[in-house]
């Protein structure tokens, strides 16, 4: 039985190396020809383009995973079913479903890969590419600077500006200080507000208090017009995306943003989604198997064709609950486990139909 679990690994590991890397392969080609017109009207140095394309492929393979377990272990099984090896298995009274059993506690491992590359690996590379980008590619200077619970940038009237969040669906900024300086760098005036708000191409400050410390006065205003702020646009274009975040980054922005009372669906989606994507991984190799030894189809092409049409039934399922999810038709929670308890469950299905 060892020999052959053995064997089968071997044959496992082979076609998800090859499955991984050429699926990464093709990503990366894909998004050097998006931006090549980037490239070609910058002219950066060659070494920038190839940082910036493998900054990209952690976030592919996180992608990738699922489906390279699952086209591999169809291959596997498939091509012993082919050259009749599961008949050998058994006429040695082994049995079939105890020996491809093992690849489910190998679908718990790449799951628990997956969760570590896409808090740690992951994020940071995503963050390092957009940086590599605009900064070094593009010869864009960074706008804003993002710290712990707070968003810098240089007011339009040279003031130094520092916000707790941007709410982009509403044009909101929350908690808004504004510092002006004088020639010395001297602070001169404090502006807090509890928020501004972008409407017919200005901001309004909201529920704000101005300190004068070179009178050494303060004055309270219900509102106020601020010509420090630019328009909403750089928020949406300089702030860390959702997928440069891991999931204590994002629950940390989320939550400030709940706090003062703004519900984002699209956030709250991709946080459970954090969660949720590395476990189509074991997903994927339990539905492989079942699917598998409850078949005939060969190995080969036969196999990889059927991991294509079961690979774009899931995107179908999980693009559909996602979107549903964010109209508010799905609770956010539920949305992105949808295709996973979908095809966990027919997955479970058919592993118990495996006949010995």
């Amino acid at each position: 039985m060892k020999i052959f679990r053995r064997y089968f690994f071997k044959e496992f590991f082979k076609f998800f190396i090859i499955v991984l890397v050429s699926f990464t392969a093709i990503s990366i080609v894909a998004e050097f020809f998006d931006k090549a017109s980037e490239f070609y009207a910058e002219k950066p140095p060659v070494y920038l383009v190839i940082q910036y394309l493998l900054l990209q492929a952690p976030r592919v393979i996180l992608y990738a995973l699922p489906f390279a377990s699952l086209f591999s272990i169809l291959i596997t099984i498939g091509m012993a079913s082919k050259w009749r090896e599961t008949i050998i298995i058994k006429a040695s009274g082994a049995s079939t479903k105890k020996l491809f059993s093992s690849f489910l506690i190998l679908g718990v491992v790449i799951t628990l890969i997956s969760l570590v590359l896409g808090e740690t690996v992951v994020p940071e590379a995503t963050r390092s590419a957009a940086y590599v980008r605009k900064v070094h590619i593009l010869k864009q200077s960074p706008r804003i600077i993002q710290s712990k619970g707070a968003l810098w940038i240089k007011g339009l009237d040279g003031s130094l500006v520092r916000i707790s969040g941007f709410v982009e669906n509403d044009n909101r900024i929350l908690k808004t200080s504004i510092f002006q300086f004088n020639t010395s760098f001297g602070l001169e005036k404090r502006t807090e507000a509890d928020a501004a708000v972008w409407d017919h191409g200005i901001w309004t400050l909201k529920n704000v208090t101005v300190f004068d410390f070179k009178n050494n006065t303060s004055h309270h205003y219900e509102t106020l017009i601020s010509t420090s702020l630019e328009e909403p646009k750089i928020f949406s274009e300089e702030m860390k995306k959702p997928e440069e975040m891991n999931f204590r980054e994002l629950y940390t922005y989320y939550s400030r943003l709940e706090k003062a009372g703004f519900r984002n669906l699209r956030y709250m989606i991709q946080l459970y989604e954090k969660l949720a994507y590395p476990s189509i991984n074991f997903v994927m190799m339990l539905f492989g198997i079942s699917l598998a030894l409850n078949t005939r189809w060969g190995g080969g092409i036969r196999a990889a064709g059927l991991g294509v049409i079961i690979s774009v039934l899931y995107w179908l399922l999980y693009s559909m609950s996602i979107s549903l999810g964010n109209t508010g038709f799905l609770q956010p929670w539920l949305a992105p486990w949808i295709s996973p308890l979908a095809f966990g469950i027919a997955g479970s299905v058919l592993y118990w139909q495996i006949k010995e």
